[in-house]
């Protein structure tokens, strides 16, 4: 054999070997464990809603407390829109962002990019609703949607006394916590053995434009026969405390909202609004940040052993809590972005003990 053909042989093996440890190192970085260097981190939604708004403040923040890149980025869309969501990523992707948080777009669709991002070494979790298993991000960290709404319907029913017609007001149904919410509030409904019913789910309603027209239209065609309303989402919280604020003559109605917006702080504090349900946005993209960036930076793993729960979507659940905020404890609460702060501690901590293994 000639000395060409040795060193081109040689050349081919020296490719080889070098091929293969890159899709080693790939493989390890998609399941956490990657090369140690700085993290540049995207938390990226499929489209505007002011419910995430806390999400720029966890951003800025994890940034200052990591000496991360970490940055809240939501695509040029007037409503969620998956397309628009995988393009943002894409193009951060090749601006040199090496880890991603996602709001998922779509409970199934969500999956594909994820995939392209695993395969170039990029790990995700998803934060705020999970995508449907099998799938590439490392884990979910969310409320457990159904449990939330369940205990939401249940304290609603509570407070109108047993008995009488309600309504729900909710997100896009492309939404992967849409249906999970609906469920649990029909399963508790059914349980009253008929004395509650169900008697309209306004769904596909959580932006600012869509929201008040359909509180209007609900309310001039059964506001006099509802006992109780409650709402799964921001925009929607909105419209119906700023009708009830508006409109004496329905408030008569029980209701219960989500979130901290102002006008149903506001209402709340004058009586017109039962309660709100408050969720952990900000921790949880807060904690998601820290994860990503101890992947990204420290090169951890996920434990394979980790006390995960499980939704109908995944088993892979790090959940995040949930607080029904009323009259009484709202000074404790509104206002602030980091608004249940022990439960932001308790999932950075448990991420710390329990989920990520680092070397």
């Amino acid at each position: 054999m000639s000395k060409t053909i040795v060193r081109a042989v040689a050349a081919v093996g020296v490719l080889a070997i070098m091929t293969g440890l890159a899709a080693c190192s790939s493989d390890s970085q998609a399941s956490g464990g990657g090369a140690h260097g700085k993290a540049r981190i995207s938390l990226v939604i499929p489209g505007p809603n002011d419910y995430f708004t806390p999400w720029k403040q966890a951003a800025d923040d994890a940034s200052k407390k990591f000496g991360a890149d970490v940055t809240y980025n939501v695509p040029a869309s007037d409503a969620f829109n998956l397309t628009q969501q995988n393009a943002l990523v894409d193009s951060l992707a090749a601006k040199g962002y090496n880890g991603f948080g996602f709001f998922p777009g779509d409970a199934t669709g969500t999956n594909a990019e994820q995939q392209k991002l695993k395969s170039r070494g990029i790990p995700s979790i998803n934060i705020n609703a999970c995508t449907q298993d099998p799938g590439p991000s490392l884990f979910c960290i969310s409320t457990d949607v159904y449990a939330a709404a369940q205990y939401q319907a249940e304290q609603l029913i509570s407070a109108i006394g047993g008995s009488g017609n309600i309504a729900v007001l909710t997100s896009q149904l492309t939404d992967p916590n849409t249906q999970l919410r609906i469920k649990a509030v029909k399963d508790v409904v059914a349980k009253t053995g008929g004395k509650v019913k169900l008697a309209q789910v306004v769904a596909d309603i959580d932006n600012p434009q869509s929201a008040p027209p359909a509180i209007n239209a609900l309310l001039a065609s059964q506001g006099s026969s509802l006992a109780g309303v409650m709402s799964t989402s921001y925009n929607p919280s909105v419209a119906m405390a700023t009708a009830l604020t508006d409109s004496p003559q329905f408030r008569k109605i029980i209701f219960i909202g989500a979130e901290n917006a102002p006008q149903v702080m506001d209402a709340l504090d004058k009586g017109y609004v039962y309660g709100t349900l408050f969720q952990n946005t900000y921790g949880m993209a807060y904690a998601a940040a820290h994860a990503l960036n101890k992947v990204i930076s420290d090169g951890c793993t996920v434990n394979p052993n980790a006390p995960f729960s499980k939704n109908a979507q995944t088993k892979k659940l790090l959940p995040s809590d949930v607080l029904i905020v009323t009259k009484k404890n709202a000074a404790q609460f509104a206002g602030k972005p980091e608004s249940l702060p022990d439960d932001t501690a308790k999932l950075v901590s448990t991420i710390d003990d329990k989920v990520l293994v680092c070397k």
